[in-house]
């Protein structure tokens, strides 16, 4: 609850202050922003190594000290980053044929040591399930971020309004953790625990860092082939689909801290991911179909028509939006039982196909080929469905079902027959009453079974149902 309000707060924080950007700097200013930020916070996931989720995911309860020894890991590897994405700004100079993004791009390289300072303590919150605080904590820093950005946008600051903003974010976040987990950062190195942290951590990080490369497709590919307003345009549209994605990036933050407790219990572990997959996948499709149908009056009359090109690839975004919510949390669940390199892999094939796919649709169909594209590396999910298959018994005709009528109303939106597009509405409200029903009539049944007085039983049906 607490991760679904603050993900929900922060779609309207967010949206809000990159609607007001967006008006006041400009598509040029942000696609450079989107650039700079793109491959920072790229380096900056890097920095824990996945430290923090092997914490997290830990059985028996982390000493301090072993907070420590993450805190003294995730040092070394923001300063190794740091050098690193110093020292390819001459080779990125050279593939983008600019320099403007630089000076933005410098200032963010402080995100590193940042993000990754705030893991250990993050870790400390989820790990006793203190959501409360880590929403707070995070909401916080993202309040304060629009809060900056927008007084520096509007001074006519620029590029600068966002990047000052997202510092100011890192910073309170880092500082905030700390102080609510208690953690004071030390310097303890135990090569034992570094081992053991770094073994289950290369795996999490190169398969999160994986999917994560997609985020380079866009200042990468998109603005060497088409410059940076294409880049803000395509950035806009993902951020408008992930954004709305706020169910399963919440989802996928609880799973690994809640499968981890079931992770020797597989009926207990199945029923409980397939009841949140099914939840997920209603909860998310609509909002990214009522998007798509609203999308054009809220782009043309709030941000500007200028950015309308942003409405051509959302479909497409958004689609592959809706097929990632049902496999992020099948990855959360093989992450809990070991597999992160099965998951590794099927995320690289996704990456590769999205850069291929944008590499080869780009030139031919303008933006909406990076749409097309991301639709088309959904493709890799079928190396994970095969590992779920071996280790998860979980059934999928009810996912398929939904996931199916899901898109037809996103798909409406890029077809320009207004008949066409009404009548792949049709399904998903015929799905909608129908389960609406089926649930309704399962609840009464439900209550007219439990007997009264039995408390065992109360539990057990309960959970049979999975209420």
């Amino acid at each position: 609850m607490y991760l679904g309000l603050r993900y929900g707060f922060g779609i309207v924080i967010g949206l809000g202050n990159m609607l007001v950007l967006t008006w006041w700097i400009g598509p040029h200013a942000y696609g450079v922003f989107v650039t700079a930020v793109g491959i920072t916070t790229f380096l900056a996931s890097l920095a824990r190594a996945g430290a923090d989720t092997y914490l997290v995911r830990m059985e028996r309860a982390p000493s301090e000290r072993l907070y420590q020894v993450a805190v003294t890991l995730i040092g070394w590897n923001a300063v190794a980053l740091m050098v690193v994405g110093a020292g390819i700004v001459p080779l990125l100079v050279r593939w983008f044929g600019s320099r403007e993004f630089v000076a933005p791009y410098f200032a963010l390289l402080a995100t590193i040591p940042l993000a990754g300072f705030a893991g250990p303590p993050t870790a400390k919150l989820e790990r006793a399930l203190d959501f409360g605080k880590v929403a707070g904590i995070e909401l916080g820093g993202q309040m304060l971020a629009l809060l900056v950005s927008l007084t520096l946008a509007w001074r006519r600051m620029g590029v600068w309004a966002p990047v000052t903003g997202l510092l100011a974010w890192q910073a309170w976040a880092m500082v905030a953790a700390l102080r609510a987990a208690r953690l004071t950062p030390r310097f303890v190195f135990d090569r034992r625990e570094a081992k053991a942290m770094l073994s289950f951590g290369i795996g999490y990080t190169m398969s999160l860092r994986a999917w994560q490369l997609r985020t380079l497709v866009n200042p990468l590919i998109v603005g060497r082939f088409a410059g940076a307003e294409s880049v803000a345009f395509v950035g806009l549209a993902i951020r408008i689909a992930e954004g709305l994605g706020f169910v399963r990036i919440a989802a996928g933050r609880l799973a690994i801290a809640a499968l981890s407790r079931l992770q020797n219990d597989s009926i207990k572990l199945r029923a409980g991911l397939q009841k949140a997959l099914e939840l997920q996948v209603m909860t998310l499709g609509p909002l990214l179909c009522i998007f798509a149908a609203v999308g054009p009056f809220i782009v043309g009359r709030v941000i500007g028509m200028r950015w309308l090109p942003s409405l051509a690839i959302y479909p497409w975004v958004a689609a592959a939006v809706l097929v990632n919510s049902v496999y992020n949390l099948q990855a959360s669940a093989l992450f809990v039982l070991g597999e992160q390199w099965a998951v590794f892999r099927a995320y690289a094939v996704q990456v590769v196909l999205l850069a291929v796919g944008t590499w080869l649709f780009l030139p031919r169909w303008g933006i909406v080929g990076y749409g097309c594209a991301d639709l088309l590396a959904c493709g890799g999910y079928a190396l994970l469905h095969a590992k779920v298959a071996e280790r998860i018994q979980l059934s999928y005709r009810r996912l398929a079902s939904w996931t199916f009528v899901l898109l037809l109303p996103l798909l409406s939106a890029s077809t320009s027959h207004r008949r066409v597009g009404a009548l792949l509405w049709a399904p998903m409200l015929l799905l909608v009453v129908i389960e609406a029903g089926r649930r309704w009539r399962g609840r009464g049944r439900r209550l007219e079974n439990v007997p009264s007085g039995s408390g065992n039983h109360q539990e057990l049906v309960l959970a049979s149902t999975g209420d």
